[in-house]
């Protein structure tokens, strides 16, 4: 029995390669990324360093999901001479909510360690939020098992997910109202930017994980991975930058030299003044 709706399709070759250059495209962004939080690295205070080195670990992860699932697509298809029908293997989505369980922890942590929160307090929001992430995680994997068998099963565990998906924003909003002040560098605006990335992408996992709902067709699977993909940038690489951007903005303001000396070069404003 098949779980997920892009093996019940054949794709023309244009179908096929469009979803194909998608996932390579993603390796190729996550593994380019990385080198940049490495290179970015030596710019950040040691007190938000960990912050980069989860942008690496998220990179690293993300990309070798990501491979994997390249080379499972190509394996699972084969050409007919007319269009690429499925072969011996099976293609799956579920080694992405694999990747999640790993991911999402580090990037909502990232996020209170640049938020300048400190020993219990962190701890505790860091708990609240992991366990809200992977309640969001497991529930949506559990209901995408039903995607091809049973519509009705994967709008409940949807919705299920969406619940542990509301909290995780309400947490995450109110962390930032809350601390924004604490913040240096004039950094209290760009964190309000992230909130908003955050919603953005975060939202196009759930609408690609409904397309077996409203569009079960061989367009609705390239539809699927082109948000999976356009999500995976934007909530991963450039929710990363941004955090990186306020690390270093910080680390500046709070006088540390190497991130003084990089912002002068490409001309940024690092005022000590809490925004």
């Amino acid at each position: 029995m098949f779980t997920n709706i892009e093996n019940l399709f054949d794709y023309s070759v244009a179908q096929f390669e469009a979803i194909d250059h998608l996932l390579t495209m993603g390796v190729g962004a996550h593994f380019a990324a990385l080198v940049f939080f490495l290179v970015v690295s030596r710019f950040v205070a040691p007190n938000y360093r960990v912050a980069t080195a989860l942008s690496c670990i998220v990179m690293l992860s993300a990309g070798f999901i990501l491979y994997g699932q390249s080379n499972l697509w190509s394996e699972s298809f084969a050409f007919n001479g007319t269009n690429y029908e499925l072969s011996d293997s099976t293609f799956s989505n579920g080694f992405r909510y694999v990747n999640w369980m790993v991911t999402i922890p580090c990037l909502l942590t990232q996020l209170l360690i640049v938020m300048n929160l400190k020993g219990t307090e962190i701890f505790k929001k860091a708990t609240i939020l992991i366990l809200a992430a992977w309640g969001m995680i497991v529930t949506g994997y559990i209901g995408q098992l039903y995607e091809v068998s049973n519509i009705t099963s994967l709008l409940i565990w949807g919705a299920v997910s969406t619940l542990c998906f509301i909290v995780l924003n309400w947490v995450v909003g109110n962390v930032i109202g809350y601390n924004r002040k604490h913040l240096y560098g004039n950094t209290g605006s760009t964190i309000w930017k992230v909130f908003g990335l955050m919603m953005f992408a975060w939202t196009l996992y759930p609408i690609a994980y409904l397309i077996p709902w409203f569009m079960n067709s061989a367009d609705g699977v390239v539809l699927r991975q082109l948000l999976f993909t356009i999500a995976d940038i934007t909530s991963k690489i450039i929710y990363g930058m941004m955090i990186t951007y306020i690390a270093v903005q910080q680390s500046a303001a709070r006088g540390y030299v190497p991130a003084k000396k990089v912002l002068n070069l490409v001309g940024y404003n690092h005022d000590k003044s809490v925004d």
